[in-house]
């Protein structure tokens, strides 16, 4: 048996697993509750923002707009912003008492933090350890009306499901918004890594951290709980600061689910494909375990996605062809369960599977190496070590 014949089974061999999982997540995958009455008790949205000006407005206004939510607070720190985020942030909050702006110009990042933990820390550390809400909201973030009402609800119910395990952490999924043909091609993944690979069944009845899910674009949590694992101490110089929080909920003996928020939460993460490579070159080895699991992945990703298109060519064509559609098919699952409803441009992209892995693999890689040099650098500030010098990654 041929090296080629090997891959092309490997490949096909996984790609038949991703649509099982696929298929297995779509029948327990759902998305938030109808928010049935105003919440009870104060919630508190924490926004960290670094040069967020053209997009900071937009997300204040619509946490003006919040429906149902008669204890809302909002504190929105600036990270030392170079742009007009501040200028931005005061024009769209006109007042409303409802909502602080704290200036972090004064304080910025110790040693040993990245910029978001750090400014979520500056936002926490001061509020008292009770039942309060706690959510986090990434700037880029747009919010339907009902969007915390309904994860608060969502989380109360967890609440009252009697286990004797509580929640700690509830990811809601937003929709991942494309604005260039990079992003259309690579964005989809985000939600494909952990749909078409890890069984909910499994990860959200179990507290292995390994197995976490989650999107720091929107979580919700609440005071006390939030305490109990120590804060954003826990994840103060991690650039993979979501995953890494609800491993430490786990820890705790919390919980940690991840509901779809497409009907009410939208991001646009990156603006455009050189903004798109930059980001994901600041955290992607991190993910993987460093530079070695860098490698493997970008090998495994080769091999398992990349390799059935040459073997369209050879005498394995047809089970390239099934391996093929079968990963096009379990990333469609993936998408249509995060948008709520596929387009003809979501079919062109599942199409480019292969080459959203090829580009995922070369910038694990890049990854792995900028990061080991300590050349990686992000909205003007160095991200990772270089050498024994400690530096201060972004705000995410």
């Amino acid at each position: 048996m041929g090296v080629g014949t090997v891959l092309t089974r490997f490949s096909l061999g996984l790609s038949v697993l991703n649509a099982a999982m696929a298929l297995a997540n779509a029948r327990r995958f759902r998305g938030l509750p109808a928010a049935a009455s105003p919440t009870s008790g104060p919630v508190v949205v924490c926004v960290p923002a670094r040069d967020e000006g053209p997009r900071i407005g937009d997300l204040i206004a619509d946490l003006r707009a919040q429906r149902g939510v008669p204890g809302l607070r909002v504190f929105v720190y600036d990270d030392c912003s170079r742009d007009d985020t501040v200028e931005r942030a005061r024009t769209a909050i006109a007042g409303d008492d409802r909502i602080t702006l704290v200036s972090g110009t004064a304080t910025p990042p110790p040693p040993g933090w990245t910029g978001k933990a750090w400014a979520l820390h500056r936002l926490t550390e001061t509020l008292p350890p009770t039942e309060t809400h706690l959510c986090f909201v990434d700037a880029d973030v747009r919010l339907g009306p009902d969007a915390l009402a309904r994860a608060v609800r969502e989380f109360a119910m967890l609440d009252e499901v009697g286990t004797r395990r509580s929640p700690g952490l509830l990811s809601v999924w937003p929709q991942q918004l494309s604005g260039s043909p990079a992003e259309t091609l690579i964005q989809p993944l985000l939600s494909w890594s952990w749909f078409a690979l890890l069984p909910l069944v499994v990860t959200e009845r179990h507290l292995r951290p390994s197995t976490a899910i989650a999107n720091g674009q929107f979580l919700l949590t609440t005071r006390s709980r939030h305490s109990r694992i120590g804060g954003h101490r826990a994840v103060a110089g991690s650039l993979t600061d979501d995953l890494d929080l609800a491993r430490a909920y786990r820890q705790a003996g919390f919980t940690t689910q991840v509901r779809g928020g497409h009907d009410d939460i939208r991001c646009r993460m990156y603006g455009g494909a050189g903004e798109l490579r930059s980001g994901y070159r600041r955290w992607l080895a991190t993910e993987v375990g460093g530079t070695g699991g860098a490698v493997v992945v970008a090998g495994l990703a080769l091999a398992g996605y990349v390799w059935p298109v040459a073997a369209l060519a050879t005498a394995s064509r047809r089970s390239a062809a099934a391996a093929l559609a079968l990963a096009a098919g379990s990333r469609l699952a993936a998408r249509a369960h995060e948008a709520g409803r596929i387009t003809p441009t979501d079919v062109v992209s599942s199409v480019g599977h292969p080459a959203a892995m090829a580009v995922t693999a070369a910038l694990l890689v890049d990854s792995a190496r900028l990061t080991r040099s300590g050349s990686l650098r992000w909205k003007g500030r160095p991200v990772g070590r270089s050498g024994n010098e400690d530096v201060h990654p972004e705000a995410l």
